[in-house]
């Protein structure tokens, strides 16, 4: 009984962390269909972090 117990919680955040997932893909998908998304390194994310930091 125990290990039933313990695999209904289990199965419920395994599908509740699909059903996160898929809302997440669905409004990633959105903001690229969008044009909300842009290309670059680490280095221009970092770059543009700065320019908002500095006019603040």
């Amino acid at each position: 009984m125990a290990k039933i117990t313990l695999e209904v919680p289990e199965e419920l955040s395994q599908q509740q962390r699909r059903n996160e997932l898929l809302k997440e893909i669905a409004q990633a998908e959105n903001e690229y269909s969008q044009g909300n998304v842009r290309r670059g390194s680490v280095a221009d994310l970092m770059a543009e972090l700065d320019k908002i930091k500095c006019n603040n």
